[in-house]
């Protein structure tokens, strides 16, 4: 019983662990990222929406944050100043999504007491249910220029949190995803 309990448990830490966030990129293969040192905000706050969840200021600093936190690991300097060499901009989005399990069906056959009742059963279904899908766009654009360098997307199934620590996970996750890929390896 306790090697059965314990594959349970590592199987639970091992899908809990799994956060399902689908990240891409896309960039400019003539940029020398190389070249880049300093960067500035393009905005003070991500254009707003209509839809609260997305137009919450905690969760704008928070996804600033995150970002300046990994472009600062990977030695990049946030300036106000004329000196940056790209800027940074995010999109948050929302969407709704459907997911199924395909269908299913079944067939039972029951015989009563002694033999003198049966019943035959058939079952079709699926299983189908509605979620939102947030979707965060990364943008690096050359400060001089305003041209796109670097498009980095990252996706997941979009939860609300009663508890912030659980959202700024969340978000630094994500953020940490798709700036992996940042600079790329050219």
């Amino acid at each position: 019983m306790s090697k059965i309990w314990l594959a349970v448990c590592a199987a639970t830490l091992v899908l809990g662990g799994c956060s399902g966030v689908q990240v891409s990129q896309d960039y400019d293969p003539a940029t020398n990222f190389k070249s880049m040192h300093a960067y500035r905000w393009e905005s003070d706050t991500q254009e707003k929406t209509g839809d609260l969840r997305i137009d919450n200021p905690l969760r704008d600093t928070r996804i600033r944050a995150a970002v300046a936190r990994q472009l600062s690991d990977k030695g990049f300097v946030q300036t106000e100043d004329g000196n940056a060499t790209f800027l940074v901009r995010y999109q948050f989005t929302l969407r709704q999504k459907i997911e199924s399990d395909g269908a299913g069906g079944g067939i039972g056959f029951g015989v009563g007491s002694y033999g003198r009742h049966g019943g035959v059963a058939i079952g079709t279904g699926n299983n189908i249910r509605e979620y939102d899908e947030g979707t965060l766009t990364i943008d690096i654009v050359d400060a001089a220029s305003q041209t796109l360098l670097w498009r980095g997307i990252g996706t997941q199934r979009y939860r609300e949190y009663n508890d912030p620590e659980k959202t700024s996970r969340d978000i630094n996750t994500l953020v940490e995803k798709i700036l992996v890929q940042f600079p790329p390896r050219t």
